[in-house]
C-alpha cells in the first residue's frame, strides 16, 4: 500500500516558527523577529493543526506544509441567545504544496474536531470569498464599508452629546474589559458574546511593521448610565498635500450598544484634527450610522462580506436560535462534506423554538430544497430565504419558502464587530 503524502498533526507552541513560516508563504508576509514573537501570542495553540510531509519525493519528511487553528466562542443569534461556535483562522498552505487537496483535508479535520467539542457552527473571515463556499460556508453577514470626508454631519439624537467619551492609547490590560462589557450589552446576531485570550490579544496587536507610518492604535470609549456603551479601536496616518493636512482615519474594530452611544462615538472620532479621509467597516446595513448621516451622498458606502457561517449540526444549530413565526416545513438539505446533515428534515417551529428531525417516512416529500451553504447564509436572519429563492438558489413552493423565510427573519441585521 502506498504511504500517504501528508498526515494530519497537532501544532504545539514549540513548532510556532514553522507555522508562521507556512502562513508567511500563504499571505505574502515575512514578519520581523519582534513581530513574530507577538504573533505567537495570538494563535490558539491548543487548537492548532496542520498537514505534515510524509513522502520524501515531496520534501523533507516532517516538514509542515499547511496549518489552521480556531477560536472558540459564543456567538449571538436571533432571539438573543448564543451558539457554541468555532471561528476558523490561520488557514494557510505553503506555496510549494498547493493543489494537493490539503485545504480539503484540513477543513474535514476542522469540522470533525469542532463537532466533537460540541461546536455546532463554524465561522470565518475569508481572504478570498470563493474558496470557502466550496465547503458550505454562506455569507450570513453582508456589511457596508464607508469612506467619507472628515466630520460628516450627523442628525441629532437626544442625550447623545451628554455622554462621556474618553480617548486613550489602546491597552489590552485596560480596555479588554471595556470591550467585553459593551459586547455583553449587544443583542445583534453575529457578535461575540465571549472572547478568548488569543483573539483579544489579536485585536490589540500593533507591530510597528504593520503601521505603514500610521500612529499607534488608539481606543475610544463612550459611557452612559449603565457603563461602557461603545468602543472603537482606530488610528490615523498623517499626510500633507501642497502644505494642507491630508491625513487618513481608519476604524475596523468597533461596537455600540445604543444609537445614542454610536452617534456620540462617531461625532467625535470622525472629526479629529488633520484628517481629510475617514474609512470604517463592519457596518451592518441597518446600523444607526446609515440613518444618522444628514447627507448620505457625501459618503461612499460599499457592500462587502463580513462573517461567513457554516452550520455543522443542523438540529443543534437550529435549536440555538430564536424565530419570528411558527412553521412546519419539510426541507431537503444537501451537504457534501457532512453526510449527517444530508437528507430530508422535518422542521417544526413553535413559540420561537425549532425542533429538527430526520424525516423517515418513504412517502415524505420536500417542501423546500436548500443547500447547507444557503441554510448557513440564512442562519443569522440577515439574508432571507425569499431572496435566496429569488436568486434561484433555493427551490420550493412560494408558500413554503415564504413560511420558512418569515420564521428565519431577524429583527436586527447581523454583523461581527471583531475580525479574526
Amino acid at each position: 500500500m502506498t504511504a500517504p503524502a501528508f498526515r494530519k498533526v497537532d501544532i504545539p507552541y514549540e513548532r510556532s516558527s514553522e507555522m508562521l513560516e507556512v502562513d508567511g508563504w500563504a499571505f505574502l508576509n515575512t514578519p520581523l523577529k519582534a513581530t513574530e514573537e507577538e504573533l505567537k501570542g495570538v494563535v490558539p495553540w491548543d487548537r492548532a493543526r496542520g498537514m505534515e510531509v510524509v513522502d520524501p519525493d515531496l520534501g523533507e519528511p516532517g516538514t509542515l506544509a499547511a496549518c489552521h487553528s480556531s477560536h472558540p466562542y459564543e456567538m449571538r443569534v436571533p432571539g438573543g441567545g448564543t451558539v457554541k461556535t468555532s471561528g476558523l483562522t490561520w488557514v494557510g498552505v505553503h506555496s510549494a504544496y498547493r493543489r494537493r487537496g490539503l485545504l480539503t483535508q484540513m477543513i474535514d479535520d476542522h469540522f470533525e474536531r469542532a463537532l466533537a467539542r460540541g461546536e455546532v457552527v463554524s465561522t470565518l473571515y475569508a481572504a478570498e470569498t470563493a474558496i470557502y463556499q466550496r465547503f458550505g460556508y454562506g455569507l450570513a453577514c453582508p456589511m457596508y464599508t464607508m469612506t467619507c470626508g472628515r466630520g460628516p454631519a450627523l442628525r441629532e439624537v437626544r442625550g447623545s452629546d451628554d455622554l462621556k467619551l474618553t480617548l486613550e492609547n489602546a491597552d489590552i490590560t485596560k480596555h479588554a474589559d471595556v470591550m467585553l462589557q459593551v459586547l455583553g450589552r449587544i443583542t445583534r446576531p453575529g457578535a461575540h458574546a465571549t472572547v478568548g485570550e488569543p483573539l483579544m490579544r489579536d485585536l490589540f496587536i500593533d507591530p510597528e511593521q504593520w503601521r505603514d507610518r500610521a500612529e499607534q492604535l488608539r481606543f475610544a470609549t463612550v459611557f452612559d448610565s449603565s457603563g461602557p456603551a461603545a468602543f472603537a479601536i482606530f488610528n490615523r496616518k498623517l499626510a500633507w498635500d501642497n502644505g494642507m493636512p491630508n491625513g487618513e482615519f481608519s476604524m475596523w474594530t468597533w461596537a455600540a450598544a445604543t444609537g445614542a452611544a454610536e452617534r456620540r462615538l462617531l461625532s467625535v472620532i470622525l472629526d479629529l484634527d488633520l484628517v481629510a479621509t475617514v474609512r470604517m467597516r463592519n457596518i451592518a446595513p441597518d446600523s444607526p450610522v446609515v440613518q444618522l448621516m444628514q447627507d448620505v451622498r457625501s459618503a461612499k458606502f460599499a457592500m462587502r462580506d463580513n462573517l461567513w457561517v457554516r452550520i455543522l449540526d443542523i438540529p443543534g444549530a437550529l435549536a440555538a436560535r430564536g424565530y419570528r413565526a411558527d412553521a412546519d416545513v419539510t426541507i431537503a438539505v444537501t451537504d457534501k462534506q457532512l453526510p449527517a446533515n444530508e437528507g430530508l428534515w422535518r422542521l417544526r417551529i413553535a413559540g420561537g423554538t425549532a425542533h429538527a428531525t430526520k424525516e423517515t417516512s418513504p412517502s415524505a416529500l420536500a417542501d423546500v430544497t436548500i443547500s447547507i451553504q444557503e441554510l448557513s447564509a440564512a442562519y443569522l436572519g440577515g439574508v432571507t430565504i425569499r431572496s435566496l429563492a429569488a436568486a434561484g438558489l433555493v427551490t420550493g413552493s412560494a408558500d413554503a419558502v415564504g413560511t420558512l423565510s418569515d420564521a428565519f427573519a431577524g429583527t436586527e441585521l447581523p454583523i461581527s464587530p471583531l475580525n479574526f
